[in-house]
């Protein structure tokens, strides 16, 4: 990899000097995971969020502080009981133009749209991916009370509704689209955005062009976004792509593949000299678990090790996640010892960081079975990560075989309880502990809803259900912390690390935020034209 990028330095410099001193206002970057689709309804991937938001809104959003912000709602109210939210629209807003709406081209939005919207993700034709936010919200209870007036009315209180709202699934959809495209409204999506869809072509490059009309306005009274469009390729060699962009064909780049992270970070996480004058990192804490989790009723089936408590928190205890992060991830992500990420919770749990070897030993002792061998499914992206849980694990006499699949073979295996022991992620949905903790709800078991491990306990699950009564965030933290320790003890799920947003960004580039949900904002960001 290193003659590599020597070669493309050389590339780069040739064509620095050579090329013009103008770069296009064209904001530029690559998916490696494929977009399925320009409908919110199915805006259930980070490939897929990204593009959509970009070209629709919704009621609020959450700034790079994952504080709730306007959008399409100017301002909001919320009764004393928490179960009712009026929203006040603004009245300045415009769909993208469009032939869908007649000699007219476009028209304001109305708060009828939001009925309409939510009704295609209730639609069961539909099969959204999304119809579990409607869980949270009566649906019977939404009514637009005229064009500039909505009023959501909830089953049971939720604190975390205004961040649920923020979700693409959510966004405001004209029924004029919908009805003239049918089921190519994908392939022609009109949102309200600061982009508007220009071109896709599968596999190759998706366009979006500013949206002249869009309703926003910076500080100085100057309309957004700043940039001509963007540019979304579909590169599916990692290597391929970071070429690419150290030959400025990207502006950014995000996460740091195994393949050349080495390359440009340092051990504490920090860029490499040689890079500082042409790139620049944006990072901060991701609301993201990497965990090993072990699906319950598979591994009594199975009458394998992992069906006794002990053998579980010996697998807990048997590795150094503080050496995992250093050695495998340079220090760009945080150990992590329970399931909700430090940076979501006011709370701690204690005492769950190590324990000593003799400990482990002992708790091996009372397994009748604990050296049979144990299946643990991956992905190449984590191999490294499972191979030194095996490495450290084998040192107990805890034996771990891997076996790596594709991403959408691997989530087929743990999905459908395919696997005892697997790899897995959890990215939130929206910024609060109960979205990790829905994880260990027993009716929200896959495949219809996220509890992987099939856990099932009626205390945790009335301390969840309770969580949704409590009047204030004190109350509901202190039954988060009874539920993690819960979760804990059981030994459900092996927390491995806490991730980080990580996005590389070319000099050229600023204006661009970064928050705990990774959410990508490109209606600020400016670039800088004569950057060559």
């Amino acid at each position: 990899m290193k003659y590599i990028l020597i070669t493309i330095s050389i590339l780069f410099l040739s064509c620095r000097n050579s090329e013009s001193n103008r770069i296009d206002n064209i904001i530029r970057y690559n998916e490696t995971s494929n977009i399925t689709s320009l409908d919110p309804i199915y805006s259930n991937t980070q490939a897929n969020i990204w593009a959509t938001s970009q070209i629709f809104n919704t009621l609020v959003e959450l700034d790079e502080n994952a504080e709730i912000q306007p959008s399409l709602a100017k301002s909001w109210i919320i009764s004393e009981c928490g179960t009712t939210y009026k929203f006040f629209l603004r009245d300045d807003v415009f769909y993208h133009s469009s032939d869908c709406f007649g000699n007219d081209s476009t028209r304001k939005v109305s708060a009828h749209d939001f009925l309409f919207s939510i009704s295609r993700i209730n639609n069961e034709k539909k099969i959204s991916p999304g119809k579990w936010v409607l869980d949270y919200i009566n649906v019977d209870g939404v009514r637009a009370l005229d064009d500039n007036t909505l009023e959501i009315q909830l089953p049971k209180k939720f604190p975390g509704l205004l961040g649920l709202l923020s979700m693409p699934y959510f966004s405001f959809i004209p029924y004029e689209a919908v009805a003239f495209y049918g089921d190519n409204f994908s392939f022609n999506p009109i949102g309200t955005g600061p982009f508007k869809f220009k071109k896709w072509k599968k596999n190759e490059k998706l366009i979006l062009v500013k949206n002249k009309k869009y309703f926003e306005y910076d500080e100085n009274n100057q309309q957004i976004p700043y940039v001509d469009g963007v540019s979304i390729s579909f590169i599916s060699q990692k290597e391929s792509v970071f070429m690419n962009f150290i030959l400025n064909k990207f502006d950014f780049i995000s996460g740091l593949d195994n393949s050349f992270r080495d390359e440009l970070i340092l051990a504490n996480g920090e860029l490499k000299l040689e890079y500082k004058n042409r790139f620049q990192i944006l990072s901060t804490p991701y609301l993201n678990t990497e965990y090993l989790g072990i699906h319950l009723p598979k591994v009594e089936d199975d009458n394998s090790p992992l069906m006794y408590k002990n053998f579980r928190k010996a697998l807990n205890f048997c590795f150094s996640r503080d050496e995992m992060v250093k050695f495998l991830r340079n220090n760009i992500v945080s150990p992590a010892y329970s399931f909700v990420p430090n940076s979501l919770k006011p709370y701690s749990i204690n005492n769950y960081n190590s324990i000593s070897d003799d400990s482990i030993k002992n708790l091996l002792k009372t397994v009748p079975n604990f050296d049979d061998i144990i299946i643990l499914n991956t992905t190449s992206d984590y191999l490294d990560v499972c191979e030194f849980i095996q490495h450290s694990a084998s040192k107990f006499g805890i034996n771990i075989k891997i076996e790596v699949s594709s991403p959408a073979v691997h989530r087929d295996i743990f999905s459908s309880g395919k696997s005892s022991l697997f790899r897995a992620s959890w990215i939130a949905d929206y910024p609060d502990p109960e979205n990790f903790l829905s994880l260990f709800y027993s009716k929200n078991k896959s495949p219809n809803g996220p509890n992987y491990t099939h856990y099932d306990s009626d205390e945790f699950d009335y301390l969840y259900e309770k969580s949704f009564f409590s009047s204030d965030s004190v109350s509901r933290n202190k039954l988060f912390k009874k539920m993690e320790i819960i979760i804990n003890e059981e030994s459900v799920v092996v927390p491995l690390y806490y991730d980080y947003t990580f996005r590389l960004l070319s000099s050229n580039i600023s204006n661009m935020s970064i928050n705990c949900m990774n959410k990508l904002c490109l209606k600020n960001v400016k670039k800088i034209t004569n950057y060559r």
